[in-house]
């Protein structure tokens, strides 16, 4: 049989007790407004969609996506019009990693930013809150304080706001003393005020079916004027600009650099990861596992894995897997038990970056011999992920409970492996042949090594360039 290294495949989601979680066990969704032509940005997007067009080798929409993640949102609505087939690709790529989910909404005939949000009215069935955001924008938003405000006042609607330079091409809010949105008005001839629409709501399920049943097309003109007196209004310090000309997204390009480095990613555009065993270190270990409903966490794993993602790194689940090359499970069964694992972590508000396993069957018990490069102790799926992610290996860590997990990492030139033995006790350890690596007594002390060796306080900077 072919033995490369395999991505699980998606299959529909999970649910358990009615719905996927997030942030504090709530599901949030995100709608990505993205299909409109871009024509201020002409002759860039006469060959790339906006959505696409890159910033430091990245593109846009990627930077939105991994804001999204970072705050354990899996499930994003993206709308689709020019050059429709660059942009399908680049969804099917994502959605091939396992962790964020996207689905597309192709408009023949552009709908406008509220009326994508009309002919998507079932978005918000079982959501607690939507995240719609113009992908036109650079933002440095921190969308977990932004989610937090939201969920700390009563009104449906929390609107990003930030102070424009030329109030009188946006749509300008007046604010009371409680930050609710008692003015706003799109493109004044005479600005009360310089804060203005950011294009990044954060909306009650209601609200967004209420949305939805306006039939509006813009939600400047036709939406936001009808929660005047019901919404909230945030507002942004840091860097936030719309790219939408050449001149601004060539200026766009230096703090993009910024933004990047405050995520972990290197001058290469390459980051940390942390590549993660499934079973017996994320997962408690069931013998050939079949059944999703017999997945049960490691205990203390979820918060452990969001220090980790908050301090910049990349989650890769790297996973032998010979029950789908003997036949006991498909890979469909295997993708199924990958999703309820998502769904079970991101009520810690983790989303993984993506999942590699390896088929191959064992011809012998030896976990210290190579067998095939794809499986574990052999490093291909921590190469591919490396190579399709973007990851500096000199700078990642392999966790796991067993010794082909350790050297997975030693031969992929992994920083660090740690290994979870919680039977022989803690400690830097040595085999023959000089590899050394960290043993620890459960996840979280993996995770905490981890974050102690790279320095956490340094990779977690609040301000950025103005």
């Amino acid at each position: 049989m072919n033995c490369d290294v395999r991505r699980s495949i998606l299959v529909p989601s999970i649910r358990s007790n009615g719905g996927f979680y997030s942030m504090s066990c709530r599901l949030v969704k995100a709608v990505i407004l993205a299909a409109g032509l871009g024509t201020r940005l002409r002759p860039l997007t006469d060959r790339v969609p906006k959505c696409l067009v890159p910033l430091v080798d990245r593109p846009l929409l990627d930077y939105w996506l991994d804001g999204l993640a970072a705050i354990g949102v899996r499930h994003v609505l993206l709308n689709t019009h020019a050059h429709v087939d660059q942009v399908r690709a680049h969804i099917a790529a994502i959605n091939r990693r396992g962790g964020m989910h996207l689905e597309e909404s192709y408009e023949s005939q552009l709908l406008g930013s509220a009326g994508t949000i009309h002919a998507n009215p079932g978005w918000a069935e079982e959501a607690d809150e939507v995240i719609i955001i113009y992908v036109d924008n650079l933002s440095g938003v921190d969308l977990a304080r932004m989610l937090e405000y939201h969920r700390s006042h009563a009104d449906p609607m929390t609107m990003l706001l930030f102070h424009a330079p030329e109030p009188s091409s946006c749509g300008i809010a007046d604010l009371d003393a409680s930050g609710r949105v008692v003015g706003f008005q799109e493109k004044p001839q005479v600005p009360r005020s310089d804060l203005a629409n950011a294009g990044v709501y954060i909306v009650d399920a209601d609200a967004y079916r209420q949305i939805a049943a306006m039939s509006g097309f813009d939600f400047g003109f036709d939406v936001l004027p009808k929660f005047v007196g019901r919404m909230r209004g945030w507002t942004l310090s840091g860097y936030h600009r719309d790219i939408g000309t050449p001149q601004a997204y060539e200026a766009a390009q230096r703090p993009a650099r910024w933004i990047l480095d405050q995520r972990g990613f290197d001058q290469r555009g390459q980051r940390a990861a942390v590549f993660l065993d499934r079973d017996g270190t994320l997962i408690k270990q069931v013998h050939y596992l079949a059944d999703p409903e017999e997945v049960q966490l490691i205990d203390g794993a979820g918060d452990a894995l969001s220090r980790l993602r908050g301090a910049g790194f990349a989650l890769v689940v790297v996973s032998n897997q010979s029950a789908v090359g003997r036949g006991m499970i498909s890979e469909t069964q295997l993708a199924m038990i990958n999703e309820r694992v998502s769904e079970m972590f991101s009520r810690n508000g983790v989303v993984f970056d993506a999942y590699y396993h390896c088929p191959h069957v064992p011809q012998t018990s030896d976990r210290t011999v190579i067998e095939h490069e794809d499986r574990k102790p052999g490093a291909g799926m921590l190469r591919r992920a490396a190579a399709e992610l973007g990851l500096n290996l000199n700078d990642s860590w392999m966790i796991g409970d067993m010794i082909s997990d350790v050297l997975a990492g030693v031969n992929a030139g992994c920083r660090g492996s740690v290994l979870i033995d919680s039977d022989d006790g803690s400690g830097p350890r040595e085999m023959p042949g000089g590899c050394a690596y960290e043993a620890v007594a459960g996840f979280p002390a993996a995770a905490r090594h981890i974050l102690d060796q790279a320095g956490e306080a340094e990779l977690m900077v609040e301000t950025g360039p103005r």
